[in-house]
């Protein structure tokens, strides 16, 4: 995402004299400053501030969730480092942009906040993430802006559009005089390939599951499956999982064949002996049910969940109790990890 909204290449310009380097996106433009000497644009506890100008915030509100603090910001200090080489420990946030009273006179932001990177936490309060708009509802409200149908549509027009898709077998649903998608009578959502890329450009295919309930909302018309016109290529069916498509298409994050089930002291790798004791497990498997050996990022946990709390133990055998949900960040999509063992480990049985 931020590879399309920069252009896939950034360079910087250090400002002789002064306390801040300027980053430039592809095309020229100043997108954010590096602070990395005291004095102005400096946070409390930061080595080097990233700063976020005006006109780049806007352009992140469109398309992805940059409030999503802890997640955005580690994405795109990584990503200034990678383009750059310079590294950035916290990243600086405008918030509740405010126009000035002279038309087209532009405007400010009436507070900031900041998210250490490397404490995991804000400096300064901002704006609350409830308040705040998903990736789910910037999609949805990007979809109602530009795909909706050239005629009107709504509950009024749900008997028509039934009555069409029975009579003659589909409708088409067209925008700006082009088509744009098509519904066929056995629940197939075909989407045309301009409307494909124009959204991929921007979500990625987080915007499949999005699309679907939107059209069934306005339409009254079931999906059953989505397909990509251009190929045929299925993008969403009825057995397709929303949070496991993101959690790979997205997030990066793909557990397939790295958990296993442990019912018993057995099932536990010899790498375990020296952290926790086997008689210790087997009381674990007995009060509280299965434990689960687990692959996150190259190390092996066991996991259990408790109810009140999710257990992880690493090969060393200390506890890591909530702390490796929010790590890996699906924490924001309201998961806990016993959801990732459902979509995964019940798939293998």
């Amino acid at each position: 995402m931020l590879d399309t909204i920069v252009g896939g290449e950034l360079t910087v310009q250090k400002r002789s004299g002064s306390n801040y380097t300027s980053v430039y996106d592809s095309e020229g433009e100043n997108i954010m400053s590096i602070f990395s000497k005291k004095g102005s644009g400096r946070n409390k506890g930061c080595k080097s501030d990233l700063g976020l100008n005006n006109d780049f915030i806007f352009e992140l509100q469109k398309y992805v969730p940059y409030f999503k603090n802890k997640i955005f910001s580690e994405a795109l200090v990584d990503y200034v480092y990678e383009k750059t080489g310079i590294k950035c420990d916290c990243v600086d946030y405008g918030t509740g942009y405010k126009m000035y009273d002279v038309e087209d006179a532009g405007g400010y932001f009436s507070s900031r906040f900041a998210y250490n990177v490397k404490k995991k936490k804000k400096i300064r309060f901002g704006e609350s993430v409830e308040n705040r708009q998903s990736l789910d509802e910037i999609i949805y409200n990007f979809l109602k802006d530009d795909f909706y149908p050239d005629y009107n549509w709504g509950p009024e027009l749900f008997d028509f559009y039934r009555k069409d898709v029975k009579k003659h077998g589909s409708i088409d649903f067209y925008i700006n005089d082009s088509e744009g998608y098509t519904y066929y009578d056995d629940g197939t959502l075909e989407i045309m390939p301009w409307v494909c890329e124009k959204l991929n450009e921007y979500f990625n295919d987080s915007w499949y599951l999005v699309f679907k309930d939107w059209f069934e909302e306005h339409s009254g018309l079931k999906v059953k499956r989505m397909i990509d016109s251009n190929d045929n290529t299925v993008m969403l069916s009825e057995s397709n999982d929303k949070n496991k498509k993101f959690l790979i298409s997205v997030m990066g994050m793909d557990f397939t064949d790295k958990i296993k089930q442990i019912t018993s002291t057995y099932d536990v790798p010899t790498s375990f002996d020296n952290g926790i004791d086997p008689s210790t497990i087997r009381t674990y498997l007995n009060f509280w049910g299965p434990m689960y050996l687990v692959n996150i990022d190259g190390e092996n946990y066991l996991y259990q969940d408790r109810g009140d709390f999710e257990m992880f133990i690493d090969e060393k055998g200390y506890w890591n109790k909530d702390e490796i949900p929010e790590e890996i960040g699906i924490g924001v999509l309201g998961l806990r990890f016993s959801d990732i063992i459902n979509m995964y480990f019940e798939e293998e049985e």
